[in-house]
């Protein structure tokens, strides 16, 4: 992702340029995963057998009941809701009028790393933070104010819709954040995100704001997902509902009670899907793949026509369908491994039960969230140092950073590695964890919920390895 940003042509998203070998084989790497997922499982077995096993999970401290927190998180939020607008309009100025080299605007950096990757890492790690800041909501809401009528035109969002809105319009950033040839290209980056903010007043101004936030709008929704996961949660004030700030263990807040739709579920399975895409498309197997459809003359010659009736060329229509097969694969796997569920626990049918375990994967997607983008941040971040002095690429040196260097070798491989596996095989224990506390509750006795956790079980073990496997492909291959 963002090759064009890097100044190390061999650098990439989850890998660097340099090689490095691998201590152990990989394949004791993946043996050595799949065995601690299934001691954990054994532990939970013999150790978790109670039904209110996750309780302590449960339980929460309300950091609002503090006088000085309670005084000061309304003038903090204010802040940082102004803060974020001011920044929102500067992105979107910068990309309009600013120097389109990709290098030297802010919005291309702003967008993709420390937005993107940067917002999502903290809302994994601390809290829902988007749900405070995010700044098409403040920005509707006072240009009602201003021309001083209704909030919304009072339409009731139609339930038939779900959040499929979301899974379509979160597809479609993926889209543009792994394939679109213009990601880079600063007034296209601006005028996307100034058409998506258009989008969303205009669901807010038909269904009201927090309907759209709530259903609609693919990004409050993947971070609220992200930020279940998180040990702060994270509410601003609503009608009708008071600001919340609660202290509570990691992954908590994945142990919710209400039902989740099929359309909550699939967008958490598009979530896991698009990442381990971004992964898998910078692969040695995936360049097999892009020579195998041009050998095939069906392929090709559909690739060709797509590829001359638009402006993608043939490798991006190529990834475009690759791209498509993931989240569908994935929503096949989870609904066979369901199905499999609800079999060995004598459930058929309970898709509401099923539907609850995609929860149990959001330690996945937060883990493998932070293994593939780490390097990223870490060294793409670091141009946000000279722009924040010349957002505009027009030589300015407004904070006497301008000239500053990035270092893209500042954590090496093998740090990175060590990191990407410890993370990955914590997220998967985790998400085995809740899995079995899921199961646990919904289900009549232990015996079932153990039995039904091992097609879950396998799942995941599958699921590390190819994260593993993909995470070691630049540096091996």
């Amino acid at each position: 992702m963002l090759a064009s940003i890097c100044s190390s042509a061999g650098a990439q998203a989850h890998g660097f340029g340099q090689r490095f070998d691998l201590p152990l084989p990989l394949w004791l790497w993946l043996t050595g995963a799949g065995a601690t997922l299934v001691l954990t499982f054994v532990a939970l077995a013999l150790f978790a057998r109670r039904r209110d096993f996750g309780a302590p999970l449960l339980r929460s401290v309300d950091l609002l009941r503090s006088p000085t927190l309670r005084r000061a998180a309304h003038p903090l939020a204010a802040l940082l809701r102004t803060l974020a607008c001011a920044l929102f309009a500067l992105s979107l100025a910068t990309g309009f009028f600013g120097n389109q080299d990709a290098y030297a605007n802010l919005v291309v950096t702003m967008t993709w790393v420390l937005w993107w990757v940067g917002m999502a890492f903290f809302c994994a790690l601390v809290g829902d933070l988007w749900e405070i800041v995010n700044p098409l909501p403040t920005l509707y809401r006072s240009i009602v104010r201003m021309i001083g009528c209704r909030e919304s035109l009072g339409w009731t969002y139609p339930s038939c819709l779900g959040a499929w809105p979301a899974v379509a319009l979160f597809f479609a950033f993926a889209w543009a954040e792994l394939v679109w040839p213009d990601k880079d290209v600063p007034r296209a980056i601006a005028s996307a995100l100034l058409a998506y903010a258009a989008l969303c007043w205009a669901g807010m101004l038909l269904f009201g704001v927090e309907a759209w936030r709530r259903n609609a709008d693919a990004f409050a929704m993947v971070f609220r997902v992200l930020g279940r996961f998180a040990p702060l949660e994270l509410r601003g004030s609503r009608p009708g509902e008071p600001a919340r700030l609660r202290l509570r263990p990691y992954a908590a807040g994945l142990l919710a009670n209400e039902p989740v739709s099929n359309s909550v579920a699939a967008f958490v399975l598009l979530m896991l899907a698009t990442v381990t895409f971004d992964g898998f498309h910078e692969t040695p197997l995936m360049d097999r793949i892009g020579t195998a459809a041009q050998m095939s003359r069906p392929v090709a010659e559909t690739l060709y026509a797509l590829s001359s009736a638009t402006g993608l060329d043939e490798t991006q229509w190529l990834n475009t369908g690759v791209l498509l097969m993931f989240p569908l694969a994935f929503v096949l796997i989870f609904r066979v491994v369901g199905a499999w569920m609800l079999r060995l626990a004598g459930r058929t049918g309970d898709t509401g039960a099923v539907n609850a375990m995609v929860w149990s994967l959001v330690p996945i997607a937060v883990a493998y969230h932070l293994a593939h983008y780490a390097s990223l941040l870490l060294t793409t971040g670091q141009f946000i140092i000279p722009l924040a002095s010349d957002p505009f690429g027009w030589g300015w040196n407004l904070f006497g950073t301008q000239g500053r260097g990035v270092d893209l070798g500042i954590v090496s491989p093998a740090v990175y590695w060590y990191t990407a596996v410890a993370l990955i095989v914590i997220g998967h224990v985790l998400a085995v964890v809740v899995a079995h506390v899921e199961a646990t509750r919904r289900l009549d006795s232990h015996r079932a919920a153990l039995m039904s956790q091992l097609p879950m079980l396998a799942l995941m073990v599958a699921y590390t390895s190819l994260s593993l496997w993909i995470m070691a492909q630049p540096i091996v291959g």
